[in-house]
């Protein structure tokens, strides 16, 4: 479950990193009319990409500190009560292997 989570926060992080690529690059090829409104409209393109990018970093920034938090949860729990975690790891291979068993 874990392991599906992250392959799907993997590929969307790679798809927005990406798309804000893809912008940037639609900007920089952005042809300048020479009008008021031209020169309005790249400038607030530009203001939402730069913001869009800002936002980005932010939450890239915050998963990553989410899932070190996880982690060291995870490894609290398991350190203070080792007992507990050998027995739902024990249950867990009792149960899988029975699973695998059966389908044979």
């Amino acid at each position: 479950m874990a392991g599906k989570y992250e392959a799907e926060r993997a590929a969307l992080m790679k798809d927005v990193k990406q798309l804000l690529t893809d912008a940037e690059a639609l900007y920089q090829a952005a042809a300048d009319d020479g009008t008021k409104e031209g020169k309005a409209l790249k400038e607030k393109l530009k203001a939402q990409l730069d913001r869009a990018q800002q936002q980005y970093a932010d939450m890239e920034d915050s998963v990553v500190e989410r899932s070190r938090q996880a982690a060291a949860n995870a490894d609290d729990l398991v350190r203070s009560k080792p007992w507990h975690a050998m027995g739902i790891a024990a249950l867990v291979g009792l149960v899988v292997g029975a699973l695998l068993c059966r389908g044979r």
